[in-house]
């Protein structure tokens, strides 16, 4: 199954099977996978899918015209070789490559060495060729030589991007994924909320599963008993992944466009945007575009324009309307979000901020002259056929019980917060962001997008397969290696993207993911993860803080769903990550022996985790020992040691 649903544009197309004895090439491709490879005298029959268009429509990572003329000072190089030869991005099992010319005859194709064979392809219309058996995982060669050289015609090639392909069935004895659902389950039945996951790997989906029920919790803090379940087609507010999958890609298209450019003033776009001579901190003057994607502009963290009552002075954080840069009124924000004064000068600190992105958001609404959600969905949402992606979604379709529920008593953080039309009722369908419901209307650059994680997984392809899906183009790559390269000073950050670096996000992306490796978090529970130089994503979305606050006193933001390992983020990303290659049993074991006594230590040595909930956490990892014992030479003899017997005193208590 691919994922996405594209309208092609098919005129006529007939389908001819042939199939050809050919020498499989031994050749090394960059990101490739050795066993991909066939020796040089292996010989294997290798079945070509010929289909034939008169017309295609989109764009394509590749589209070139062979041969490339000496006279094209663009792309013709006195190398002569590197005019015959380039490299395009595939996996193994998928890829197709589209030709025509009026005498296709005249011309040889080879991929990664491998001629395409053409002998039943027609002349002057597009033959969309299925190379699926000869495509390897990264950088694959193309070849394309003219062996008519006294003949006029050309060859036009058009390779589309890489898609998703349901492999799932594949993975079911994966134990990873096995042990994966097990502490998730486990965690759900002791007092977790609820959450979806999707890992991909090499264009495939390797798991996609749901857990828990979309709302967990009565406002009273009593466990729901018969909620509805989640399916993998119910939506979850992705919080700050909004930041990613709207503000910035939307960024990335019009700077690849040439219609914004990243080192522009945000006064060229806004002439307002300028210091004040009463300003006590400057530099609205000359702040860019860039300083705001690196998190480095000047502005607070949360001026929480939405609250009539912030104070940041107070100790509280609170008087009675005193925030003057306080309003719920959508038309008014830019212009508070212009009065913002400045907490540092730009440049100096690195400082995450809502503010941010709130202002990139009307930077695209200004440029491209569409509202935020507009302009995703015509120029991604749509073209990749997702349903399952929106803004507001109870005004798109979607009813409350297909959407995971946020938090019990609306804002109030149970009874403790108050402001100007504060929600109280448990938020479902609504963005539980204060700043994106009552100041923007549910569309803002910094939070307000829902989503499943099978649609998420489609558009961290996008950044996996350097700027585009099948025949759409988003951006290209030179843009998006500008965007997810870390920034000088503080590698955790690129433009927008969070980055892992050496080890400054392993808590969420996983110690053993690539350096390289970018994402995001968004703080009701979501995390999206891309390894683009091992071709992983994993999306996991959650709804930690559909649960109660476990101590509103002490500290209103700390919810039940935060003390399991799940909403932690880094358990899960981790075996992720160590499940595509590895599926071992014994080591699942030996880890799990390892979380559940870190886990009692933990609870024992620190007093922020000596807590019910940390106490639920741990019943749910000796659930899980006790469910993988048998047959479990480690699991078993971890249940006669003197640790296990402490653990099991303990949760008796």
């Amino acid at each position: 199954m691919v994922i996405g649903n594209f309208n092609k544009l098919i005129l006529s197309c007939a389908t001819i099977l042939c199939t050809v004895s050919l020498a499989a090439c031994s050749s090394s491709a960059t990101g490739s996978d050795s066993d991909n490879y066939k020796s040089d005298n292996e010989t294997s029959s290798i079945s070509f899918d010929i289909e034939t268009k008169k017309d295609v429509q989109g764009q394509y990572q590749f589209e070139q015209a062979f041969p490339i003329e000496v006279t094209d000072e663009e792309y013709f190089d006195d190398s002569l070789l590197t005019n015959q030869m380039t490299t395009f991005l595939s996996y193994s099992d998928q890829g197709t490559i589209l030709l025509k010319s009026e005498n296709i005859a005249n011309f040889k194709v080879f991929i990664n060495g491998n001629e395409v064979k053409m002998d039943n392809a027609n002349n002057s219309v597009w033959n969309s060729i299925d190379i699926s058996e000869i495509t390897i995982n990264g950088n694959n060669k193309v070849q394309v030589s003219k062996v008519k050289g006294d003949s006029e015609d050309t060859l036009e090639v058009k390779i589309p991007y890489p898609t998703l392909i349901d492999a799932t069935s594949e993975y079911k004895e994966n134990d990873n994924f096995k042990f994966i659902d097990q502490i998730v389950n486990a965690e759900i039945k002791n007092g977790f909320t609820s959450a979806q996951l999707v890992i991909t790997k090499n264009g495939k989906i390797i798991k996609q599963s749901a857990y828990g029920n979309i709302n967990s919790y009565n406002q009273d803090g009593s466990p729901i008993e018969d909620g509805r379940p989640v399916t993998n087609d119910t939506l979850y507010d992705l919080a700050s992944n909004t930041k990613m999958y709207a503000t910035n890609y939307a960024i990335q298209k019009l700077v690849s466009e040439g219609n914004l450019n990243v080192d522009q003033k945000v006064r060229e776009i806004f002439p307002s945007f300028r210091d004040k001579e009463n300003d006590k901190i400057k530099g609205k003057d000359e702040l860019t575009i860039k300083e705001i994607l690196q998190h480095q502009a000047g502005f607070p963290a949360d001026p929480q324009y939405h609250n009539n009552n912030y104070d940041s002075s107070a100790d509280d954080l609170s008087t009675p309307n005193a925030n003057k840069v306080y309003t719920q009124d959508r038309d008014e924000m830019l212009q508070m979000v212009i009065d913002t004064p400045l907490e540092y000068a730009p440049g100096t600190e690195t400082k995450y901020s809502d503010v941010d992105y709130i202002l990139l958001g009307f930077i695209v609404e200004k440029v491209s002259g569409k509202h935020l959600d507009e302009y995703m969905q015509e120029n991604y949402y749509s073209p990749l056929g997702l349903k399952h992606v929106t803004f507001n979604p109870l005004e798109n379709g979607f009813k409350k019980d297909e959407i995971a529920a946020t938090e019990l008593n609306g804002n109030t953080r149970d009874g403790i917060i108050d402001f100007r039309n504060i929600r109280k009722n448990t938020i479902q369908g609504e963005v539980h962001d204060e700043k994106a419901f009552y100041s923007m209307n549910g569309i803002s650059g910094h939070a307000g997008l829902f989503s499943n994680a099978s649609d998420l997984a489609v558009l961290t392809q996008i950044t996996l397969n350097r700027g585009g899906y099948e025949e759409n183009k988003f951006f290209d790559e030179d843009t998006m290696e500008e965007f997810i390269k870390p920034k000088d000073g503080d590698p955790s950050y690129g433009l927008g993207w969070r980055r892992k670096g050496s080890s400054q996000y392993s808590w969420a992306f996983s110690p053993i993911a690539d350096s390289s490796t970018i994402g995001h978090t968004g703080w009701v529970g979501t995390l999206t993860v891309i390894d683009p130089v091992n071709n992983i994503s994993i999306v996991l979305l959650t709804n930690t803080k559909n649960s109660p606050v476990l101590n509103k006193d002490e500290n209103p933001n700390d919810f039940v769903g935060n003390h399991f390992l799940t909403g932690g983020y880094g358990l899960i990303s981790t075996l992720s990550f160590d499940s595509i290659d590895n599926s071992n049993k014994n080591a699942n074991d030996s880890k799990l022996v390892d979380i559940i006594v870190s886990k009692y230590d933990l609870i024992q040595a620190k007093e922020a985790y000596q807590t019910d909930s940390d106490k639920a956490a741990l019943h749910a990892l000796a659930d899980v020992v006790n469910e993988r014992k048998d047959g479990s030479s480690v699991v078993e003899g971890f249940l006669k040691s003197e640790k296990w017997k402490t653990i099991e005193e303990f949760l008796r208590k």
